[in-house]
């Protein structure tokens, strides 16, 4: 069995409302993380979050799930949970027991109540956040407008770490590319934008960013999980449904019926 030092290892809590897709999401990560070999679906009763007999019959978490997986020497805890009301206060129980708070936003039916009010009190808690933004290839998914009312509910901090591309089959790392070509926006604007910000919370960085009107991606890096931390950002991730594809520099992931995903750790 793998030993972790602590500062290896990461806690995560997939909250957000019902049928934004967190369960078929932790499939996809323990898929890409080859904790599973293969996807389970919700439809089937076979993922191994919804194991209890209630769960399989109505086809949606009744109570949280922990689970975990390695990726890039680093276990992740990961916990699924409830998204409908009745089952609020399994959810809420679980941002207790987790650093980072992963909300869960379906680009179809975009911000619902439980997504803001996830927001709240992951915020409150002062976590970690990051926004999933699901099933950007399903049928009437509309990712750009989805991102637009989240930064005009949680305010333009709210940055795409990536974009889609190839209409959702796919996304584009914002964070380590200057450019590349996306579904829309732009992802040296993006990219740049997410600069900008970073490097606000490094005296150095900042400097060395006015001198030379770049920075390396891997010098982002602490001040980026910095920034997150102080609350200054809120990452905004496109997530879809779909084959598992490529990941941007962390724990990551993709899912189900096309299903992808890509986590940052704190």
């Amino acid at each position: 069995m793998a030993q972790y030092a602590t500062e290896n290892i990461r806690t995560v809590a997939l909250v957000g409302h019902g049928a934004a897709g967190k369960t078929t999401l932790a499939e996809a990560l323990l898929v890409r993380a080859k904790a599973i070999q293969a996807p389970g679906s919700v439809e089937r009763g076979t993922t191994v979050s919804d194991f209890d007999p209630l769960e399989k019959t109505w086809q949606h978490s009744l109570r949280t799930s922990v689970l975990h997986l390695d990726a890039d020497g680093t276990r992740v805890h990961l916990i699924d949970t409830p998204g409908f009301p009745d089952f609020m206060g399994q959810a809420i129980g679980a941002l207790d027991a987790v650093e980072t708070a992963a909300v869960v936003v379906s680009a179809t039916a975009g911000i619902e109540m439980i997504t803001s009010r996830m927001m709240d009190w992951a915020r409150e808690r002062k976590l970690c956040r990051l926004i999933v933004v699901n099933k950007i290839d399903a049928e009437n998914a509309d990712p750009e407008g989805v991102l637009s009312a989240i930064q005009a509910t949680f305010g333009k901090e709210c940055l795409p770490i990536n974009l889609p591309a190839d209409g959702g089959k796919r996304v584009v790392d914002c964070f380590f590319n200057p450019s590349g070509e996306s579904d829309f926006s732009s992802v040296a604007s993006a990219h740049g934008a997410i600069v900008d910000q970073v490097v606000e919370v490094d005296e150095a960085l900042m400097s060395l960013y006015l001198d030379q009107g770049e920075v390396a991606p891997e010098q982002l890096h602490a001040p980026f999980e910095q920034a997150l931390r102080d609350g200054l950002r809120v990452r905004a991730h496109g997530r879809w449904r779909g084959r598992a594809a490529g990941r941007p520099r962390e724990a990551g992931a993709q899912s189900g019926r096309r299903q992808r995903s890509a986590l940052h750790q704190r």
